[in-house]
């Protein structure tokens, strides 16, 4: 398991860190290089964020249950006509105390580029502060995490774009 923080002048905040530990006390349970010989047994970014769910309800953080409508977690973006929420984006995981969003991902991270459409509704979210995305390690024999890790860097070192987060994590298991 490995993780980045951004922006790397900061350090990490321990809300932050209790997330990276999470992951460390499952890293047997969903280490990706274990699991990527076959479409089977592949573990999907649902049964991951299941096996880590317990611990994050322990830190307070509601968690995806389901696709099921009622059971998914939606982040108001902007209020509409008549005062009304008109937008909205759903999330595998939120501490709204922290406000910290947890994204699981799997094999899309990278491939469909979902890290990105991860980190621009992070942005767009009211009360977002933290986005944490969690991708494989290894993908079909590739190293998604590194590669992600890889474009992040100059994406913050540059400061082109700016972003209201105060930091993302990218963590990969």
């Amino acid at each position: 398991m490995n993780y980045s923080y951004f922006p790397k002048d900061e350090n990490i905040p321990e809300s932050i860190k209790t997330v990276v530990n999470i992951f460390k006390n499952h890293e047997k349970e969903i280490d990706s290089s274990s699991n990527d010989s076959t479409n089977e047994k592949r573990l999907s970014s649902d049964e991951v964020l299941k096996i880590l769910e317990a611990d994050f309800l322990k830190e307070g953080y509601l968690v995806e249950k389901s696709k099921a409508k009622n059971d998914k977690i939606r982040m108001q973006v902007d209020i509409g006509i008549n005062d009304e929420a008109s937008l909205f984006f759903e999330v595998d995981a939120w501490n709204e105390d922290e406000g910290i969003v947890i994204e699981v991902e799997a094999g899309r991270a990278l491939d469909n580029h979902q890290f990105l459409k991860d980190i621009f509704e992070a942005a767009m979210m009211k009360n977002v502060k933290y986005l944490i995305i969690a991708v494989r390690e290894c993908y079909r024999g590739r190293n998604d995490y590194r590669k992600i890790n890889d474009w992040l860097e100059p994406f913050y070192s540059t400061e082109r774009v700016k972003l209201d987060l105060e930091g993302l994590l990218l963590i990969g298991y």
